[in-house]
């Protein structure tokens, strides 16, 4: 069954006669037009994005962070309590307990730290997307143990940092779905730059599910991860579709057009 696309928004698209003022040639009017509200649309989603990461940051370092550092402590100052006072032939089983208590704690401030990390944008790192992607999929698989492959091709040089933060996002949205929920010991990412447009694919090899339904119920639960996928792609004008069926794998396919705004004078 061939994807049905959804329907992007119009990124910067102007009315016909647009630019006709003074003499000018309509296509020249409509291109600056288009220039200057593709930079509006671009600085929109870029500042959006960075305040949601920064907030994000601070939330995880002010709370469940030092949260976890506090009970840490606490555990800590239990064993050396307990220590004293257990009597000694159940002292080794009860400080034991202790002590895996304590390294699920530090495995989950550790993981906690990670997230924040993954989450960092690209513009504020010295990787390119490629390298970034990289990171995430071995990371991916060094966590899940399901088998996983990248594979670049085309330019990725000249994308849009919005655009760059949004395959980011997706593509860690649809390998959290492979590991929460398909039971798959294989998934696949191609990235994809072509003259015209980006194309992003996962695919794993898991138990698949029923879209429609599932997507429904996530809405209506709060659950927005693969709907936020969707409006990812469609607030840059792209497209996603989700194609998957109970007992076959799942492939999730996004595509991007390609613009750079010629330059920011243009607003």
């Amino acid at each position: 069954m061939a994807p049905a696309e959804a329907d992007p928004i119009a990124v910067g698209k102007p009315e016909a006669d647009a630019g006709k003022a003074g003499g000018a040639p309509a296509n020249d009017g409509s291109a600056a037009l288009t220039d200057a509200l593709n930079v509006a649309t671009e600085r929109m989603l870029t500042e959006v994005y960075e305040r949601r990461l920064a907030r994000l940051g601070f939330d995880i370092h002010d709370g469940p962070l030092q949260d976890l550092a506090l009970l840490g402590e606490d555990v800590q100052l239990l064993r050396r309590q307990l220590s004293d006072v257990l009597a000694q032939d159940v002292r080794p089983i009860m400080l034991g307990r202790l002590d895996d208590l304590d390294a699920q704690l530090v495995a989950l401030e550790s993981g906690l730290r990670r997230i924040s990390t993954s989450l960092q944008s690209p513009l504020t790192t010295e990787q390119s997307l490629a390298e970034s992607l990289g990171d995430m999929v071995r990371g991916f698989e060094a966590r899940s143990g399901v088998e996983s492959l990248l594979q670049i091709e085309g330019d990725l040089e000249d994308l849009t940092d919005s655009q760059q933060m949004a395959l980011l996002g997706i593509t860690r949205e649809a390998l959290s779905n492979v590991r929460e929920h398909s039971e798959a010991s294989e998934v696949s990412v191609s990235v994809t730059g072509g003259p015209t447009s980006i194309e992003l694919t996962v695919v794993d090899n898991g138990v698949g599910f029923d879209v429609e339904e599932t997507l429904v119920r996530a809405a209506h639960e709060g659950h927005l991860g693969l709907v936020g996928l969707h409006e990812r792609a469609r607030l840059l004008g792209g497209s996603s579709q989700i194609d998957s069926k109970p007992g076959q794998h799942t492939k999730i396919s996004v595509t991007l057009p390609r613009w750079r705004p010629a330059s920011p004078q243009a607003e």
